[in-house]
C-alpha cells in the first residue's frame, strides 16, 4: 500500500479493498490523521465506506448547519413570518401538547 499527499496540500483520495483494510488498518488510520486524506474502502471493486479525517467530518458538518440555517432564512423570508411569529406559533404548539 502506497500512501502520499500531493503538493498542493489538498487533500488525497485513496482506494482500497476491505482484504487491505483489515491488515493495514493502524497505517489507514494514520494517513487519513496525519496526511489529511480520504481513503475509499471497497468491496469487489464498489465502494462501501469512507475514512476521512475528524477534523474535516467537524467542519463537514458546521457547513451542512449553515447551509440549513440559510435555507430556513430564505424560506421564512419569503413567506412573510418573522421570528416571533414564528417563536410564538411554536410556543402555542407546545403548550397544548402539554
Amino acid at each position: 500500500m502506497v500512501i502520499t499527499n500531493n503538493e498542493r496540500g489538498t487533500m488525497d483520495i485513496l482506494n482500497i479493498s476491505i482484504a487491505e483494510g483489515k491488515k493495514n488498518f493502524s497505517k489507514i488510520i494514520r494517513a487519513s490523521e496525519e496526511k489529511n486524506q480520504r481513503i475509499i474502502i471497497s468491496r469487489r471493486g464498489r465502494p462501501v465506506a469512507i475514512i476521512f479525517p475528524y477534523e474535516e467530518f467537524e467542519k463537514n458538518k458546521k457547513k451542512e448547519a449553515l447551509k440549513k440555517i440559510t435555507e430556513l432564512r430564505l424560506i421564512y423570508r419569503r413567506s412573510g413570518i418573522n421570528a416571533n411569529e414564528v417563536y410564538e406559533i411554536s410556543r402555542n404548539e407546545l403548550e397544548k401538547k402539554i
